[in-house]
Protein backbone atom coordinates (compact mmCIF):
# COMPACT_ATOMS: atom_id res chain seq x y z
CA UNK A 1 0.00 0.00 0.00
CA UNK A 2 1.14 3.20 -0.67
CA UNK A 3 1.70 6.49 1.38
CA UNK A 4 -1.29 7.84 -0.31
CA UNK A 5 -3.76 5.11 0.51
CA UNK A 6 -2.58 4.44 4.22
CA UNK A 7 -2.98 8.44 4.41
CA UNK A 8 -6.45 8.16 3.34
CA UNK A 9 -7.06 5.02 5.83
CA UNK A 10 -5.49 7.21 8.50
CA UNK A 11 -8.01 9.92 7.45
CA UNK A 12 -10.88 7.27 7.40
CA UNK A 13 -9.76 6.05 10.62
CA UNK A 14 -9.61 9.17 12.83
CA UNK A 15 -12.76 10.54 11.54
CA UNK A 16 -14.47 7.55 12.44
CA UNK A 17 -12.38 7.20 15.94
CA UNK A 18 -14.63 9.89 18.15
CA UNK A 19 -18.06 8.09 17.39
CA UNK A 20 -16.45 4.58 18.33
CA UNK A 21 -16.28 3.85 22.03
CA UNK A 22 -13.66 0.54 22.02
CA UNK A 23 -10.16 1.19 22.45
CA UNK A 24 -7.87 2.82 19.85
CA UNK A 25 -5.14 -0.04 20.46
CA UNK A 26 -8.38 -2.70 19.42
CA UNK A 27 -9.58 -0.59 16.22
CA UNK A 28 -5.40 -0.68 15.25
CA UNK A 29 -5.30 -4.24 15.79
CA UNK A 30 -8.60 -4.59 13.06
CA UNK A 31 -7.10 -2.37 10.52
CA UNK A 32 -3.73 -4.57 11.22
CA UNK A 33 -5.70 -7.83 10.03
CA UNK A 34 -7.68 -5.70 7.21
CA UNK A 35 -4.64 -4.18 5.71
CA UNK A 36 -2.93 -8.06 6.05
CA UNK A 37 -6.31 -9.41 4.16
CA UNK A 38 -6.10 -6.75 1.40
CA UNK A 39 -2.79 -6.90 0.81
CA UNK A 40 -2.03 -10.73 0.60
CA UNK A 41 0.69 -10.63 -1.86
CA UNK A 42 2.51 -8.25 -0.07
CA UNK A 43 5.55 -8.58 2.21
CA UNK A 44 4.90 -8.63 5.72
CA UNK A 45 7.83 -6.36 6.32
CA UNK A 46 6.10 -3.56 3.91
CA UNK A 47 2.49 -4.27 5.41
CA UNK A 48 4.86 -3.27 8.69
CA UNK A 49 6.15 -0.18 6.90
CA UNK A 50 2.58 1.33 5.94
CA UNK A 51 1.58 0.19 9.86
CA UNK A 52 4.29 2.36 11.26
CA UNK A 53 3.14 5.37 9.17
CA UNK A 54 -0.57 4.35 9.73
CA UNK A 55 0.67 4.22 13.63
CA UNK A 56 2.40 7.59 13.56
CA UNK A 57 -0.31 9.66 12.00
CA UNK A 58 -3.24 7.75 14.05
CA UNK A 59 -1.42 8.42 17.71
CA UNK A 60 0.19 11.47 16.63
CA UNK A 61 -3.43 13.27 15.77
CA UNK A 62 -5.15 11.93 18.73
CA UNK A 63 -1.99 12.51 21.27
CA UNK A 64 -1.42 16.13 20.15
CA UNK A 65 -4.71 17.07 18.99
CA UNK A 66 -4.88 20.22 20.69
CA UNK A 67 -1.54 21.48 20.17
CA UNK A 68 -2.29 20.46 16.32
CA UNK A 69 -5.37 22.39 16.42
CA UNK A 70 -3.65 25.50 17.73
CA UNK A 71 -1.56 25.57 15.31
CA UNK A 72 -4.00 26.07 12.13
CA UNK A 73 -7.37 27.84 14.36
CA UNK A 74 -5.28 31.06 13.68
CA UNK A 75 -5.89 30.79 9.61
CA UNK A 76 -9.56 29.71 9.48
CA UNK A 77 -10.44 33.28 8.07
CA UNK A 78 -13.82 33.72 10.28
CA UNK A 79 -14.45 30.25 11.49
CA UNK A 80 -14.01 28.77 14.70
CA UNK A 81 -12.75 25.29 15.26
CA UNK A 82 -16.59 24.01 15.88
CA UNK A 83 -17.97 24.61 12.79
CA UNK A 84 -15.50 22.90 11.10
CA UNK A 85 -16.88 19.84 8.94
CA UNK A 86 -15.20 16.78 10.94
CA UNK A 87 -13.75 15.64 7.66
CA UNK A 88 -11.89 18.84 7.33
CA UNK A 89 -10.80 19.07 10.66
CA UNK A 90 -9.29 15.89 10.37
CA UNK A 91 -7.81 16.56 6.70
CA UNK A 92 -6.34 19.76 8.66
CA UNK A 93 -5.05 17.29 11.29
CA UNK A 94 -3.12 14.98 9.34
CA UNK A 95 -1.67 17.88 7.25
CA UNK A 96 -0.59 19.82 9.96
CA UNK A 97 1.14 17.00 12.00
CA UNK A 98 3.25 15.83 8.75
CA UNK A 99 3.90 19.41 8.05
CA UNK A 100 5.48 20.00 11.80
CA UNK A 101 6.46 16.55 12.85
CA UNK A 102 7.76 14.19 9.51
CA UNK A 103 10.55 15.87 8.26
CA UNK A 104 11.04 13.31 5.60
CA UNK A 105 7.65 14.43 3.56
CA UNK A 106 7.72 17.74 1.57
CA UNK A 107 5.23 20.48 3.28
CA UNK A 108 3.91 20.50 -0.56
CA UNK A 109 3.37 17.11 -0.43
CA UNK A 110 1.48 17.39 2.70
CA UNK A 111 -0.64 20.18 1.63
CA UNK A 112 -1.50 18.94 -2.24
CA UNK A 113 -2.31 15.28 -0.57
CA UNK A 114 -5.15 17.24 1.77
CA UNK A 115 -6.36 18.89 -0.98
CA UNK A 116 -7.08 15.59 -2.46
CA UNK A 117 -8.37 13.80 0.44
CA UNK A 118 -10.75 17.47 0.78
CA UNK A 119 -11.92 17.13 -2.83
CA UNK A 120 -12.53 13.54 -2.70
CA UNK A 121 -14.28 13.24 1.17
CA UNK A 122 -15.09 17.19 2.17
CA UNK A 123 -17.42 19.61 0.72
CA UNK A 124 -17.73 21.51 -2.34
CA UNK A 125 -15.92 24.31 -1.08
CA UNK A 126 -13.26 22.26 1.12
CA UNK A 127 -10.47 22.29 -1.08
CA UNK A 128 -9.50 25.57 -1.79
CA UNK A 129 -10.82 26.39 2.18
CA UNK A 130 -8.20 23.62 2.82
CA UNK A 131 -5.57 24.90 1.05
CA UNK A 132 -5.64 28.13 2.14
CA UNK A 133 -5.74 27.55 5.19
CA UNK A 134 -2.61 25.21 4.55
CA UNK A 135 -0.35 27.38 2.94
CA UNK A 136 -1.21 30.27 5.25
CA UNK A 137 0.31 28.07 7.68
CA UNK A 138 3.19 27.73 5.98
CA UNK A 139 4.39 31.04 5.19
CA UNK A 140 4.28 31.42 9.23
CA UNK A 141 6.62 28.51 9.76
Amino acid sequence: MSRIETREQAFRFLFQYGFRTDPVAEQMEIFKDMLRQENESCEDKDIEVDFVYFTDLVYGVINYRDTIDSKFVPFLKKWKLERLPQADRVILEIAVYEIVNMEDIPTSVSINEAVKLAKKYGTDSSSSYINGVLSSFEKSL
